[in-house]
């Protein structure tokens, strides 16, 4: 009866999706923070462990208030921490050098975004330039991202979740506070330049981790065990990449 209650009750795009951060938050934890390496020695996950910190988990997910924003600074990359996840170990189809590399494919993807989701074209061309920067510091698939912004949270910024995910991403802020601190602090995941540096970082590492994208994707879930298939969280996140690409393509596509 409470986890229907829950469920009914109003969250992120991702919908019971949310649920699954809520009722596995060790799996996503464990799998950023294992004390072995990818290969049963001590390799990135411990450096990576040292660099970004841990959470308490004593403490309580709180939302975070979308109008204490930190002050604008420049943004730091996110590049060497990225490196610090060895390259190969990451699916090739989570990889794309190619796409949306002209003003052109750019401009129609933007249309895309405002059709499809109600989103103004400043933020539509705002969010693929900052996608576009993203994937060169994490060598991943600008589209990919704007894909898992497009599930998460339908491009709203200031989205929150009862499972305590926030901002374009939704990440799960109290987990991983560390990570916002070059960014101003845990208000910073609201700001989208920091929230996708973060989420990106740990798509990436799910990623490596997981061995491939799918299931990688089904770690930044929060559950590695999720249903595959059309109508799954990864079937969305695929589906929603590949209209992106069509439409760079110049294929026709429904707005809605």
């Amino acid at each position: 009866m409470a986890i229907s209650l829950w469920l009914a009750g109003p969250g992120t795009n991702a919908g019971p999706f949310d649920f699954a951060r809520l009722l596995v938050p060790g799996i996503a934890r464990d799998l950023l923070y294992s004390p072995q390496g990818l290969d049963g020695s001590q390799a990135w996950f411990t450096s990576y462990k040292d660099q970004v910190g841990q959470r308490d988990d004593t403490q309580a997910e709180a939302h975070l208030s979308p109008a204490s924003y930190p002050a604008a600074t420049e943004t730091p990359s996110i590049a060497g921490l990225a490196a610090a996840i060895p390259s190969h170990l990451v699916d090739i189809e989570a990889v794309d050098r190619h796409s949306l590399k002209s003003e052109q494919e750019r401009k129609v993807v933007s249309q895309y975004l405002v059709d499809k989701y109600r989103i103004t074209p400043s933020e539509s061309l705002s969010y693929i330039n900052e996608a576009l920067q993203v994937a060169k510091e994490v060598n991943l698939d600008p589209t990919l991202l704007l894909a898992v912004m497009a599930i998460e949270s339908s491009f709203d910024p200031n989205a929150q979740s009862k499972a305590g995910a926030q901002g374009l991403m939704q990440v799960l802020t109290n987990l991983h506070q560390e990570k916002f601190e070059p960014f101003g602090g845990k208000a910073a995941a609201f700001l989208p330049e920091a929230n996708i540096r973060v989420g990106a970082l740990i798509l990436k590492a799910c990623i490596a981790k997981a061995g491939s994208l799918e299931a990688g994707l089904r770690s930044y879930l929060g559950s590695p065990n999720a249903a595959s298939g059309e109508s799954s969280y990864t079937g969305r996140v695929l589906s929603e990449r590949e209209q992106l690409r069509n439409a760079a393509r110049g294929k026709r596509y429904a707005s809605i």
